[in-house]
């Protein structure tokens, strides 16, 4: 039996077994703030959880904005856009 040495700042760098990462899919968020008729568009790849949660120290969208609507997915950003006349 060999044991090989290495230098104690070398990082070893294994390839990932298995079945491949998936790309994540966007989540698409409309907002609008208390005090205002507009609305805004975010667009994030974080989960719908952590955009809705209203416990999270710094969330996403203040707890004080309306979410009007979302949906998971790109084709979200164009309907959106129209639906709520964003630019």
């Amino acid at each position: 039996m060999r044991i090989h040495k290495t230098k104690p700042n070398m990082k070893i760098y294994h390839e990932n077994k298995g079945r491949p990462s998936e790309k994540k899919l966007p989540v698409v968020v409309v907002y609008k703030k208390p005090t205002g008729k507009k609305h805004y568009l975010m667009v994030t790849e974080s989960s719908i959880d952590d955009i809705i949660d209203n416990k999270k120290r710094n969330p996403l969208i203040p707890n004080n904005y309306e979410i009007v609507d979302m949906g998971i997915g790109e084709t979200f950003i164009e309907k959106f856009k129209e639906q709520y006349d964003i630019k």
